[in-house]
Parts: structure tokens; C-alpha cells; sequence
């Protein structure tokens, strides 16, 4: 694996950070908490996803980024001769494979399974291949001799073995249960065979049985075809017979309503014979209908012309008299527009003498309020006074003459007598005061009589204003009513001529005792005519009448004579309901044998049947009981197959750390004597994984920490190759993370070359620090820092070449 290009938005403080790797030794060099380790958890997270990185997700997002800002990592890497980028976000994720622009996996998941799958390694496994923290140097002194093994195991690949044989022993168990619940769920084979061999000596036997009910019931079906043709000839002739005796009831029925039509049919012939007979005379009499009617319409428009002009009388009356009441009326209102005049004038003097009226009120209400508020605070001076003169004289009394002045503070001794008695009078004279003050503003508590006699008249001259303002109003309306007034008096004057006019055209002659007459005579006539209109329809049906009663007569001889015939059919079928019923029981007992029969068939086919069911389940127990044998046997062979194999595993366990010890020391060895010039030449792990360094063939008890970084180094060196070796990758790209933090100059040094000297197995190293004096023996050198005022890193690429042109000159 080789990195190429990662590009960081918007992730943790990286705002927007590209970062081309190239091969060689590359540093990147930044101060504590600038977000150079952030660059290699986001390597981590394009590959293995949430998994790899601090936190959750939701931690990731760039804390100054603008809200729903996307969160991407891109990360370009080439392995096994292939180009991968990687594009991930918070909620997706693609892989593009050699340049292509459709993707060859999507989703979260889908694309850490593919990238899993084609680097061969796990999350762990990566990380413990490719990536060294400062705090991962002393992982195996912080661990005991087992914990040392069983890391070991893992980071190895060897912990699969352990979860193999561990599935093999639950395998081996699950098939130990099964062999025993197979072998106690085994029956007797002898109670199998004795079953079966039962079993079929039932069937044989319900076989005959069942071959005999079939004759039985043979011969009773073959008695049942005997009687069958009597008995369909029997019953033909009873429905036959039932056939006739229906149509003679139907006849009958007939026969009854036909002799009912003809004598309704006569009945409705005398009636219209007799209603033709009574309309020929109330022809007669209707002859002078017309005549009534015309007179009757000639009287009624009298009636109404005479109903009119009654109308129009009573119309001319109230208008006269309406007429009369509006001149009375106007010879009041025309008085309206003087009389305005007049209580206007009064009116506004009216409102002077109010408004006098008002400033009289308000003066002596004000000189009463100011007065009574003058005696209030008086009263509450005097008050306050008397409770200090009070309390006073009450100090002074207990004090006696030892006490001080209350105005000057001095001791009174021989003028305590005189200051009390001054305090006394003074107290007197503030009692008299008070009452004088108080009965004072009891006087005030009532209203002076000056203010109700100025209130008395405030109010007499609001009413006299009230009163003429009203007058005034009255007198305004009048001056509008009179206008409305004489033009309804012209209106009503027009129409009153107009009504004069059409009274004179309308007549005054009208005989009511003549009308009366002439429309009683034709209610007369209006009832004949409606007679002979209900006798017109019964007159004129008296041919169809003749014509029905005819019909009838002929249907009553039709149904007379079929009545006949049936009635000598029947006579002539001669059935009997007592031999019937002899053949009808012959019959049921022909059936109820057959019947019975059947019913033993049937019974007897159900016993061969569960016979042969009985043989069936026998044989299929023996069929089953030889299959679970056989499944026995397959599982006895399965268990002691991973019984084998749980051995194998825990021998090839056993084999595999005893041949890890050596491999490892062979390694770190190497790796020990080019990092320290030879010096330390060996290195060992000992049966409880401790670490030895031998100097010239002897262990070396003690070293420094310098050193003990530098064993912890080379040994997760090794260690990294070995994971590789046996992943089938190779080792190609390697990543240290401030390893170089407690080494002194030296040995840093040391380190720098041992990692120079490491280009021919690994294609890049990338080396995280902060320390500075490294950067010049670097191939690629990626500065990190932080800007305090964006909150984000800053990431670019150093030229090392200046610094090389001043170390040569």
C-alpha cells in the first residue's frame, strides 16, 4: 500500500487541507495540538469508517464551519499495482477504482467491507501494522507474560487458530448432544418388526371382511333396481293424479268467478239502461244553462262597479277629513319660524346666566374646601405637637431633675420644675386649640348656605335652559314639518280630484234581490249538469256492457264443459292412495337395506384403511429408525473428525509460538543492530515475553530510556513486518507518531538513518513530530500549525532544498 492524495474538508479543525504524499521518508511537523495526528485518523475513518476515529461522527464536523456544511475526507492510495480513491462523508460513502468514474462499491458499510477485503486486513490489523503512537512503544512492558502471548497471537493472525479450535470444541459438543439425543430417541428394532408383521395381519383380515360387505351389499342394491320401476309408475300416477284433482280445484275457482261476472255484468246493463234513460230528461232541462250564465255575468260586473264605487265614497271621506286636519295642523306650524326666533334669543341668554351660575358654584365650593383643608392640617399639626410635648414631659417626669433639656441636651437639675410647667401650659393651651379646631371642622362638614343657594339656583336656571332648549327644538321641527306638510296637502288635493273624476264615470244603478235569484237558478242548473255528466260515461257503456255480459255467459259454458272432462280423466286413472302407500313401504325397506349395507362397506373400508395405515406408520418406523441410525453414525464420524481436529489446532498453536519467539528476536535483531551501529547485536524474548538486549553475548540489566525506546521501536518494527509477511502484503508504507519525543540527539539521529535505511522494504515512512532539528533529513517535509484566528490548521508542503544549500556552504 502507498499513499498518494488525501484532501480533509470540513474535518475536525481542518477546514480545507490537500496533502500529496510522495515516496521517501516525509515528515510532518507541527506543534502539540496543531492536527497533525488528525491527519491519520483521517486516513483511518476514508477506510474503516466510525470505527477508526475518537468520538462519534458527530464530533467530527469542523466547529467554525457554516451550518450543514459537508464533511469529506478523499483519500488516493495504490495497492497491488491498482489506484484507490476513497470519498466519505458523514452519511455516505464511494470507492473508484484505476480513474473510473462510476463506483465500485457504495454505501457506509459496503465500502469498508471492499476496501477490508482488498487489503486483507481487519481495522486492528491495519493499525497495528501501519501505524506506531508514541504510547504503543512500551505496549508490551505494560503488559504481563500472558497478556504479551495472547497480543502476540493477535496481532499475528495466531488468534484465528484460537477462535477456530474454540468453534471446533463447540462444534464437538453440539454433535455430542446430538449423538445422545439420537441414541435415547432410538426404539427397539424387534418391537419395530413385531408391530409390522400385527399390522399386516390386520389388513388381511379387514380385506376379507370387506369383500363380503360388498357382495352384501351388491345383492340389496340389485332388490332396490326390482322395485324401482313399479315405484316410478306409482308415483307418476299420483302426481298425475294430483295434476287433475289441481285443475279440477282451479275449475272450480273459475267457474265460481266467470258465474260472478255475469251477474255483475247484468247489474252494470240495468244501470246504464236506467242512466240513459234519466239523461234524456235533464237534457231537456239544461237547455237554458246559457241563458243563466250570461245574465248571472252581466249582474256580477254590476256588483263589482257598485263595490268599487262604495270603495272610492269611503276613500273621498277620509281624504276631506285628512285635508281638514292638515289646514288645522299648518295653522299652527306657520307660527314656527317666529317662534324659533324667540327661544333662540332666550335660549343663548339662558346659557349666559347658567354659565354665571356655574362660576358662583365653583367659587364657593372652592373658599368651602379650602377653608375645611386649612382646619384638617391645623388639627394634624396640633395633633403631632401634642404627642411630642407628650412624650416629653413623660421623660422629663421619670428622668427628674438629673435629666437633659429636650431643646439644648443640658442637665435641667434646678429648672426642671419651670421647663415642665412651660411644657404643661403649652400643652394646655395646644387642648384648647384643638377643640376649638375641631368643633370648627365639624361646622365645615356641612355645606355652607351660601353654596346651596348658589346651587339651588344653578339648578333652576340649568332646567329654564333644558326646558327653552327643548321649545327651541320643537320649534326647528315645526319649521322642517311645514315644507313636508304643504306638498302632502297638494298630493292629497290631486288625488281627491282624481277620485271625484272616477266616481262620476262609474254607474249607480244595481238590482241585488235580481242577482241573488238569477244565481240561485244557476247553482239549480250547475248540479243537473254535474248529474248528467256523472250519467253520461254509464249511458254511453251500455254496448260494451251487453258485449261482457255475452263473454261472461260463453266462459261460464266453457269452464262448465273442461270441469266435465277432467272430472272423467280422473275417474278414468283410477289411483288408490292405500296401494301406493304399500309400495311406498315395500320401497323404504328395499332402501333402508341397501342403506344399511353401504353403511357396513363404508365401516369396513375405514378399518382396512386405518389397517393399512397402521402398516404404513410401521414401515415408515423402521424406515426412520434405519435413516436416524445411519445420521448416527454420520455424527459419531463428524465428532471424532473435530475431536481430530481440535487437537491438530491446539498442536499447531503450540508449535506456532514456539517458533514466534525466535522469528521475532531474529527480526528485532536486525533492526537493533543497524539502529544502534552495532553495538547491540541481539536481541531476545524469553519464554515470558520480556525483551533482552545481550552486549557482546551477555544481557544487559539495565538501559537507558533513550535505549528502551529504541528496543520498544525496533521491536514493533518487527512485529509490523511479521503482520505483513503473513497477510501477503508487503510492508510498503510505515507511520510513526512522536516516537522521537524521549531520544537524545544521537540516537535520534540513529533513528533517522535506520529509517533512511528501511527505504529498500518500505516505499514510504511517515514520520509525525514536533521536533524541528529533524526536518532536514527528510525527503518531504508537511508543515501543520494552527491559526488562532480561523480556529483551523494549516497545512503546507516546506522545500527542504534551502536548507541543504546552507548546510553545504
Amino acid at each position: 500500500m502507498r499513499l498518494i492524495r488525501i484532501k480533509l474538508q470540513n474535518f475536525r479543525q481542518h477546514a480545507d487541507t490537500t496533502i500529496e504524499f510522495r515516496r521517501g521518508l516525509t515528515g510532518i511537523i507541527g506543534p502539540n495540538g496543531a492536527g497533525k495526528s488528525t491527519i491519520l485518523e483521517a486516513i483511518g475513518w476514508a477506510i474503516y469508517g466510525s470505527a477508526a476515529i475518537r468520538g462519534t461522527n458527530d464530533t467530527l464536523r469542523f466547529s467554525r464551519a457554516p451550518g450543514r456544511s459537508r464533511v469529506q475526507v478523499e483519500l488516493v492510495f495504490e495497492l497491488a499495482g491498482h489506484e484507490y480513491r476513497v470519498v466519505r462523508t458523514l452519511n455516505s460513502a464511494e470507492v473508484y477504482l484505476d480513474g473510473s468514474t462510476s463506483p465500485v462499491a457504495t454505501s457506509i458499510g459496503g465500502v469498508t467491507q471492499y476496501l477490508e477485503r482488498r487489503l486483507g486486513m481487519s481495522r486492528e490489523e491495519f493499525f497495528n501494522t501501519y501505524f506506531t503512537g508514541q504510547k504503543e512503544l512500551q505496549f508490551l512492558a505494560q503488559m504481563g507474560p500472558t497478556q504479551r502471548a495472547r497480543f502476540l497471537s493477535q496481532v499475528l493472525g495466531y488468534e484465528r487458530l484460537r477462535v477456530a479450535q474454540e468453534r471446533a470444541r463447540q462444534r464437538r459438543n453440539e454433535l455430542r448432544h446430538e449423538a445422545e439425543g439420537l441414541r435415547a430417541g432410538l426404539p427397539d428394532p424387534d418391537a419395530l418388526r413385531a408391530e409390522r408383521i400385527a399390522a399386516e395381519q390386520r389388513r388381511k383380515e379387514a380385506a376379507a371382511a370387506v369383500r363380503e360387505a360388498e357382495k352384501a351389499a351388491r345383492a340389496a342394491a340389485e332388490r332396490a333396481l326390482e322395485l324401482a320401476p313399479r315405484w316410478q309408475a306409482m308415483q307418476a300416477a299420483r302426481d298425475q293424479d294430483r295434476e287433475l284433482a289441481h285443475a279440477m280445484s282451479l275449475a272450480r275457482t273459475e267457474l265460481e268467478a266467470a258465474e260472478r261476472d255475469v251477474a255483475r255484468a247484468r247489474a252494470e246493463l240495468e244501470a246504464a239502461l236506467a242512466a240513459d234513460a234519466e239523461l234524456a230528461g235533464l237534457r231537456e232541462q239544461l237547455a237554458a244553462l246559457p241563458t243563466v250564465v250570461q245574465e248571472c255575468e252581466e249582474l256580477a260586473e254590476r256588483a263589482r262597479l257598485m263595490e268599487r264605487r262604495r270603495a272610492l265614497l269611503d276613500t273621498e271621506r277620509a281624504l276631506v277629513a285628512e285635508l281638514a286636519e292638515m289646514d288645522r295642523r299648518l295653522a299652527v306650524v306657520e307660527q314656527a319660524p317666529a317662534l324659533a326666533e324667540q327661544y333662540g334669543r332666550e335660549l343663548e341668554a339662558a346659557r349666559r346666566e347658567l354659565a354665571e351660575a356655574e362660576q358662583q358654584v365653583s367659587d364657593r365650593l372652592s373658599e368651602w374646601v379650602q377653608k375645611k383643608e386649612e382646619v384638617r392640617t391645623r388639627l394634624e399639626t396640633y395633633r403631632k405637637r401634642g404627642h411630642e410635648l407628650k412624650e416629653q414631659m413623660r421623660l422629663l417626669e421619670q428622668a427628674g431633675p438629673e435629666g437633659v433639656c429636650p431643646t439644648c441636651e443640658r442637665p435641667l437639675g434646678e429648672e426642671f420644675e419651670r421647663v415642665l410647667a412651660r411644657l404643661r401650659d403649652e400643652w394646655e393651651v395646644l387642648v384648647q386649640d384643638g377643640k376649638w379646631l375641631r368643633q370648627r371642622e365639624r361646622q365645615l362638614a356641612e355645606k355652607p348656605e351660601e353654596l346651596t343657594r348658589a346651587e339651588t339656583r344653578r339648578a333652576a336656571v340649568r332646567a329654564a335652559v333644558e326646558e327653552k332648549a327643548r321649545r327651541l327644538a320643537r320649534c326647528q321641527q315645526a319649521v322642517q314639518e311645514l315644507e313636508a306638510l304643504r306638498a302632502d296637502r297638494r298630493q292629497r288635493e290631486e288625488r281627491l280630484e282624481k277620485l271625484r273624476a272616477e266616481l262620476a264615470a262609474l254607474p249607480a244603478d244595481y238590482d241585488r234581490a235580481r242577482h241573488q235569484q238569477a244565481e240561485a237558478r244557476l247553482r239549480e242548473l250547475r248540479e243537473l249538469e254535474r248529474r248528467a255528466s256523472r250519467l253520461e260515461p254509464a249511458a254511453e257503456a251500455r254496448p260494451q256492457r251487453e258485449r261482457e255480459l255475452a263473454a261472461a255467459e260463453a266462459r261460464v259454458e266453457a269452464l262448465r264443459t273442461r270441469l266435465a272432462e277432467i272430472e272423467k280423466r280422473r275417474a278414468d286413472l283410477a289411483f288408490r292412495e292405500e296401494a301406493f302407500r304399500d309400495l311406498a313401504a315395500l320401497v323404504e325397506r328395499a332402501a333402508a337395506e341397501q342403506r344399511q349395507a353401504e353403511l357396513r362397506l363404508v365401516e369396513l373400508r375405514g378399518v382396512l384403511q386405518s389397517a393399512e395405515q397402521a402398516l404404513e406408520a410401521a414401515v415408515r418406523a423402521e424406515a426412520e429408525y434405519q435413516a436416524r441410525r445411519e445420521a448416527l453414525r454420520a455424527i459419531e464420524a463428524e465428532l471424532r473428525h473435530h475431536e481430530e481436529l481440535d487437537a491438530a489446532l491446539g498442536e499447531l498453536r503450540t508449535e506456532l509460538n514456539a517458533r514466534l519467539r525466535p522469528e521475532l528476536s531474529e527480526i528485532a535483531s536486525a533492526f537493533l543492530s543497524e539502529l544502534t551501529d552495532g553495538r547491540y547485536t541481539q536481541l531476545e524474548i524469553d519464554e515470558k515475553y520480556d525483551v533482552l538486549v545481550l552486549d557482546e553475548g551477555e544481557e544487559k540489566p539495565v538501559i537507558s530510556g533513550g535505549e528502551e525506546d529504541i528496543v520498544n521501536l525496533v521491536l514493533r518494527l518487527a512485529i509490523s513486518q511479521m503482520i505483513a509477511e503473513r497477510s501477503g502484503h508487503p510492508l510498503s508504507v510505515l507511520i510513526l507518531d512522536e516516537v522521537l519525543g524521549s531520544l537524545d540527539v544521537e540516537r535520534r539521529d540513529n533513528v533517522i538513518q535506520l529509517l533512511h535505511r528501511l527505504e529498500n522494504r518500505y516505499e514510504q515512512v511517515i514520520l509525525i513530530t514536533h521536533i524541528e532539528s529533524v526536518r532536514e533529513s527528510l525527503d518531504q517535509v508537511i508543515r501543520v500549525e494552527y491559526d488562532e484566528r480561523t480556529g483551523a490548521s494549516i497545512v503546507r508542503e516546506e522545500s527542504i532544498q534551502p536548507v541543504l544549500e546552507g548546510l553545504a556552504s
